[in-house]
């Protein structure tokens, strides 16, 4: 497990329920998603962290259908999530470092418009911090 995935798999669970309830397996997908396929969790990951969060407070059980259990947030996980995304510039910062490091760390696994997509980026950015 990479050092961002570490980090951030927890914040990642909660900013993916924002507004809805998914089970263990659509937040692996929703997680593949929005990382562009570079990014799987596994199970052996997800679920434990799904068990931390429900025994901190942060989300609940919404609805159990077969063996699928379906997760919202609980009023204490919105506003857990809305202190990240109200955290300020320091989080922000400290959020872009955490996928900087995750980038680094897979550049190989990545294709050639997702490295396109990062120059873009980093140009956009370097229009305001360089100029």
């Amino acid at each position: 497990m990479s050092w961002f995935q570490r980090k951030g798999l927890k914040n990642v669970i909660l900013n993916v329920l924002k507004g809805r309830s998914m089970t263990g397996s659509q937040i692996i997908d929703e997680i593949e998603r929005i990382t562009l396929g570079m990014w799987r969790p596994s199970p052996g990951s997800i679920y434990p962290a799904l068990d931390q969060l429900e025994e901190d407070g942060l989300v609940r059980i919404s609805k159990v259908d077969g063996w699928k259990k379906y997760y919202e947030l609980t009023e204490k996980g919105k506003q857990e999530l809305e202190k990240i995304e109200n955290g300020g510039i320091s989080d922000v910062v400290s959020q872009m470092e955490f996928v900087s490091r995750y980038l680094i760390e897979n550049y190989e696994r990545m294709d050639e418009k997702q490295k396109r997509k990062i120059v873009e980026l980093l140009e956009e950015l370097k229009k305001y911090f360089y100029t």
